[in-house]
This record gives structure tokens, C-alpha cells and sequence, in this order.
């Protein structure tokens, strides 16, 4: 099934454990308190996307927000208040995160995804753990429950999303706990012992001369796509060229790689933003000044809702056609993806999707994008705001709804004890068919 994705979001973990400076104090003061949770609420109304759609940007939710942020000094207890305060948004770009919640952000060792209604291993660093492992309880808990208790936690654009990302979020597990498995096993987990293996980006032919094969684990780096186009020239003759893109958690979108594999043309997303005008919301009722040609077209054109207490203006681009690079790869490509392909791996599928140039195997897509404002508070507390909406060429819907496969391939219980990779199989049969 390729690289545990667990190893991605570490990556993006460790990049901001880097950059931030975080305190050790685990309590704040009540100015500090105030300070952080009017800034995220005041810079989710100012920067997302489309605040109106949303129910935690309401006064009602954010009154309940700010009586649990002055309950107690506990800095625990704020961070996972504003986790989910902003997980409210339902959006996989917009998120809060505390370095001081998960200081090493060591990985729990493993990955367990919903499969066949049950939470089932998908991969995993210890040896006394195997893929297709069914976790039936997390410590007292039966792993459904644990997840329901936790969902409000994580941020994504959808109940499919939420669930995939479960086990890609270690705060929300102690550092050591009891995993019951379907076998009757009591496995012990200890992160401080998980040893995820280093990733990188892999190729190699699977028929010389014919069939050559590219696994990309993530984008989080430039080095990912550089070696992905090293492989493209070093294949630039198979026949059939499969790109493995599952569980690739995104980071910078591959526009080179996307330049070096489109040989036909293809239409760029359509994207949204909205903006909001000060002079609307000061005098809503003044239908006369509003209407006024002298006022620019946008705000006499700019809708607005006494409930949501604020003038927003759509503003949309993009669907652009885009030429073909004359030096593109000429062979056929098969990508392989399935629901953690998020973000800069659907900016890589997309144009597939929509030109036809390729064939797409596996299971849809996440469906989360949009370029986030970022603000870091300077005491390891970052916020990040979604200022950009997504959707296909044809104006549909993108977020939340993900990217389906050609040919739709699941894996199952039984596959993952057997080791067997049927969307790779697929691939391989699609390959001997040219």
C-alpha cells in the first residue's frame, strides 16, 4: 500500500516545530487567553473563504468558544477548545495547532484507516502489528466511540476525511495506550518507540522497456518532485508509466511534473475567494447609495444578509485552457490514488481527470484545497485560514467531494493479510493490455 502516511504528517509537523517558538508554561494568562481567541476569531471572519456558509464563525459559537477559553488557565484545555472551534469550519486548510499539545509529535507507529466497517491496519512499524489488523478498542474504548469522542478535533472538509485522518493526529492519543485487536490481542503502544522509516520519492521498471513505476510520498519538499521528474526522464521511453500518488498528503503543488507528464491540453481549476466591503456594512439599509452608479459595479452588485451581518462579494477565475509541453512524456500514464491523496496530489490528478490523459485507479480523493493564510502567534501556536475555494472546470463542487477514479479499486481486509495490492494489480492489468 505504499509509505505509512503517518510519516507525512510528521513531516509537515516537524516543519513547523522548526519555525515556531514555543513556550513551556502550561498555563496562559487571562490577557493571553483574549488575545489568541479573538485574533482567530477575528482573522477567520476577515480571511476564510466564505465565513457565512459556516456555523463557527457565529456569535453563538463563538460565546460558547470564549466560556470554556476563561473557565481555566490550562493551556491544554484552551488548545483543544480553539482545535475545535476552528475544526468547526469543516475545512482541511483551516486549522489551529499548538506545538506545546504534542511537543515531539512522535507518530503512534501506525495506521488504521475505516475498511469494511471496522478501523483496520493499514500499515505499521512494529512487527507485533500487521496490515489487516482490526482495532477493536483503543484502551476501554471500542475505536468507533473513540473516534466520535474526537472527531470534533480534526479538521477536514468531510466525514470520509475526518475519519482517514484520525490516526494522522497524535495528540489526540496519550503517549502510551492499549490497542485490543479482533484476535483477542492486547497490544501496548508506545510512541516514544515508533521508528517510521524515512521517506522518499522511488522508481523502477516493472517490465524493462515497457512498464515503469513512480511512488511519491508527499510534496512537503521540493527534493519529492525533483526526483519524480528525475525518474520521468530516466522512463521517458516505457510504454506505460504508473504514478503512485496514494496517501501523499501534498505541500507544494507540482506544476513541473504536471508540465513533464501533460501531452494534450487541459483546463485549469476554477477558484473563489470573497471579499467584504466596510462602506456596505456601515449603512445596509441606504438602498439609493448602493444602487448609485457612481459606486463601482462590485458594490452595487454585493449581497447583503442582515443575519450574517456583513456585505460579501464572490470573486471567481480561472478554468484557463493550458497548452501541452511539446517535451511531455508520450507513453500512457495509470495513477494510482485513494483518500489521502489531498491538496498538491489532486492539483497533480486533476488535469488527468479532465483532459483524459491518463487512467485513474483507486478510490476518490480527499477533495480539501485552498492556499491558507498563515498567522503564528510566536509561542508555538499557529492558525492557519483557507482563503481560496477550489472547484472543477466545470464549476462543480471539488471540496469535500474529492477526485473519483476511472476505474474505482478498494482494498479489503482480506487483501491487506495477504499483502496483496489490488489497486496495483489493476494497474498491472491495465499496463498488459497495450
Amino acid at each position: 500500500m505504499g509509505t505509512s502516511p503517518y510519516v507525512v504528517l510528521s513531516v509537515l509537523f516537524a516543519a513547523i516545530l522548526a519555525c515556531a517558538d514555543a513556550s513551556d508554561t502550561a498555563k496562559l494568562s487571562a490577557e493571553g487567553r483574549a488575545f489568541t481567541a479573538s485574533k482567530v476569531y477575528s482573522l477567520v471572519q476577515g480571511y476564510f473563504l466564505s465565513s457565512r456558509e459556516l456555523p463557527g464563525s457565529s456569535d453563538s459559537s463563538y460565546k460558547a468558544y470564549l466560556r470554556i477559553v476563561f473557565a481555566s488557565d490550562d493551556r491544554r484545555q484552551f488548545d483543544l477548545a480553539t482545535v475545535e472551534f476552528v475544526a468547526q469550519l469543516h475545512n482541511g486548510h483551516t486549522f489551529f495547532w499548538d506545538t506545546w499539545l504534542d511537543k515531539e509529535n512522535q507518530p503512534l507507529g501506525f495506521y488504521a484507516a475505516p475498511l469494511d466497517g471496522y478501523w483496520a491496519l493499514q500499515s505499521s512499524s512494529f512487527p507485533y502489528l500487521k496490515p489487516g489488523d482490526v482495532v477493536v478498542k483503543i484502551d476501554d474504548n471500542p475505536a468507533e466511540a473513540f473516534f466520535q469522542r474526537q472527531e470534533r478535533y480534526i479538521s477536514a472538509s468531510s466525514m470520509a476525511a475526518r475519519r482517514h485522518n484520525l490516526f494522522l493526529l497524535p495528540y489526540l492519543f496519550p503517549r502510551q495506550f492499549t490497542l485490543t485487536l479482533d484476535d483477542d490481542r492486547k497490544v501496548t503502544i508506545d510512541r516514544d518507540k515508533s521508528n517510521p522509516r524515512q521517506q522518499k520519492t522511488e522508481g523502477r521498471w516493472l517490465k524493462p522497456g515497457a512498464t515503469a513505476y513512480i511512488r511519491i510520498p508527499s510534496f512537503s519538499y521540493p527534493e519529492f518532485e525533483t526526483k519524480a521528474l528525475d525518474y520521468v526522464r530516466q522512463f521517458q521511453n516505457a510504454e506505460t508509466l504508473m504514478i503512485d500518488v496514494r496517501n501523499n498528503a501534498g505541500g507544494i503543488p507540482p506544476k513541473q511534473l504536471i508540465r513533464a507528464l501533460m501531452n494534450r491540453p487541459y483546463h485549469t481549476w476554477k477558484k473563489s475567494t470573497s471579499a467584504h466591503f466596510a462602506l456596505v456594512d456601515a449603512d445596509p439599509d441606504d438602498e439609493k447609495e448602493r444602487t448609485s452608479t457612481t459606486l463601482p459595479e462590485s458594490l452595487r452588485n454585493c449581497k447583503y444578509s442582515a443575519d450574517d451581518h456583513f456585505c460579501s462579494l464572490p470573486v471567481t477565475w480561472g478554468g484557463e485552457l493550458v497548452a501541452p509541453s511539446p517535451h511531455a512524456f508520450r507513453g500512457r500514464v495509470i495513477l494510482l490514488v485513494d483518500g489521502g491523496c489531498v491538496s498538491a496530489c489532486e492539483e497533480l490528478v486533476e488535469p488527468f481527470k479532465d483532459s483524459g490523459r491518463g487512467t485513474i485507479v483507486g478510490e476518490t480523493t480527499e477533495g480539501s484545497s485552498g492556499l491558507p493564510y498563515v498567522h503564528d502567534f510566536h509561542n508555538g501556536m499557529i492558525l492557519k485560514v483557507a482563503v481560496k475555494r477550489l472547484y472543477f472546470p466545470d464549476g462543480s463542487e471539488f471540496e469535500g467531494v474529492g477526485i473519483k477514479p476511472d476505474i474505482e479499486v478498494h482494498p479489503t481486509i482480506e487483501s491487506l493479510k495477504a499483502g496483496r495490492d489490488p489497486v496495483m494489480e489493476k494497474a498491472l492489468e491495465l499496463a498488459a493490455k497495450e
